[in-house]
């Protein structure tokens, strides 16, 4: 469903989507576009998000391991050190 707000702002209740609603506030120098445009572009914009936050959590995820494992080396070292020389 989309609904207009006002001549500025779009909202955009999606179908089929993880999101509840999407709120477009167009620039105002442009022309308001045609519905199917508005609705094409929003479908595009909802349909990329669920990849780019799964892509961002697995770099969060490599990042955490990459570090985990970093300070685990460290520290043995540091011990290894220790016990060498102590």
């Amino acid at each position: 469903m989309i609904k207009g707000v006002t001549k500025s702002i779009i909202e955009i209740n999606p179908r089929s989507s993880c999101f509840e609603k999407i709120i477009v506030i167009l620039n105002s120098s442009c022309d308001a576009p045609d519905k199917e445009e508005i609705r094409r572009q929003a479908e595009l914009m909802t349909g990329k998000a669920p990849e780019y936050l799964r892509r961002q959590m697995g770099m969060y995820r490599l990042k955490m391991t990459v570090s985990a494992v970093a300070g685990s080396l460290v520290t043995a070292g540091i011990f290894f050190i220790l016990y060498m020389f102590v």
